[in-house]
């Protein structure tokens, strides 16, 4: 092999090697609709989860805790068109799936649950409209800081139509979301699968409220 293309080849296992390391993983996140919604205890939703086939028992990763994809995964969640290779089994070497985590190389899930309303979003995130007259709230990230690090409540008035209501009222069209419990399935790029019927239907059933999706790289 010439000496020019054995450079141009180790120059693109580099660039690869490089993008994994500082890209962050493609995730899927369901959450319930309403950001009301009280916080499900995680282990509570990990049972249904197990019972309906979409995870395994959980898995030690660091200092979190991951769920491998169960045996229904495939019919809990619908990839659409001509999807890629779908990576379901997580590497067995320990620091191998840390990296193979964080990059989002196979499809694993993780729970998380807490009493604080925390909204989920990354640096592609849209910006949000106004819900009555549709139009962009350009301000958004100056009063999101300010909601998260507690200088002000999360009420929000639309400068172009006088719409009084909340941050949570925002409409980021998936990109993004308010919410006390997340379920994410890291591997999943944007609009490549969604949640089937059942998996809707039962984490409907736990709240008592739809839920919807948004997709990250965070």
């Amino acid at each position: 092999m010439p000496r020019s293309t054995t450079r141009a080849a180790a120059a693109a296992r580099t660039l690869a090697l490089l993008r994994e390391h500082t890209m962050p993983a493609p995730k899927l996140l369901l959450h319930p609709v309403d950001p009301d919604t009280a916080a499900i205890p995680e282990d509570r939703l990990a049972r249904e989860l197990r019972a309906i086939g979409l995870i395994w028992g959980g898995m030690p990763l660091g200092k979190a805790v991951f769920y491998p994809v169960g045996e229904q995964f495939l019919q809990l969640v619908t990839f659409l068109g001509c999807s890629p290779a779908i990576e379901l089994d997580p590497p067995d070497d320990p620091q191998e799936l840390e990296k193979a985590s964080a990059a989002g190389r196979f499809c694993h899930v993780f729970i998380s649950s807490g009493e604080q309303l925390r909204f989920r979003g990354d640096s592609q995130t849209r910006t949000p409209r106004c819900p009555r007259c549709r139009c962009p709230e350009p301000e958004w990230k100056t009063r999101l800081q300010a909601w998260q690090e507690g200088k002000q409540g999360p009420d929000w008035t639309c400068q172009a139509c006088g719409f009084c209501g909340s941050l949570t009222d925002l409409v980021f069209r998936k990109t993004a979301g308010f919410s006390r419990t997340f379920l994410e399935i890291r591997g999943i790029y944007p609009a490549e699968a969604v949640p089937g019927p059942a998996l809707l239907d039962t984490l409907a059933s736990l709240t008592g409220t739809p839920w919807t999706t948004i997709y990250l790289r965070e």
